[in-house]
């Protein structure tokens, strides 16, 4: 009888902690600084860079310019309670994205991406940018 008495408090602290380090993982991540990042330096340089139509599918409020696009993915990051955003660059392709899926979801969530192009000395080429979300 003292035993189980004791599993069941033991496995009761265990769902509590577990709560606790959960709670703390997902709503006190600290955010990143993301205009000290070269690429996102490099990326803002070209803000006023306008996103031609056929190169932009991203929906809700008009998204005409690149920093139009990157002030978005940064006012959604805001509303997230985890960091979803993200950035980097593979060969000469590179992106920067935030994705509203939680871990737990499997539907009803989006990503947004800016991509853009690279040349051989890793400036950004301006006709490059392209805005689209997907479901």
């Amino acid at each position: 009888m003292k035993s189980t008495i004791k599993c069941m408090c033991l496995l009761i602290l265990g769902i509590i902690l577990g709560g606790v380090s959960v709670f703390m993982y997902f709503h006190k991540t600290s955010y990143q600084d993301y205009v000290s990042s070269d690429l996102v330096k490099k990326v803002l340089k070209h803000s006023n860079q306008i996103i031609t139509d056929e190169n932009n599918s991203c929906e809700g409020e008009p998204i005409n310019t690149v920093g139009d696009v990157v002030a978005s993915l940064l006012e959604m990051n805001k509303y997230n309670k985890v960091d979803m955003l993200s950035y980097g660059c593979f060969n000469d392709t590179c992106t920067m994205s935030l994705s509203t899926c939680q871990p737990w979801e499997s539907e009803e969530c989006s990503s947004r991406f800016l991509k853009f192009n690279i040349n051989e000395q890793s400036e950004i080429r301006a006709d490059s940018f392209v805005c689209f979300d997907m479901p």
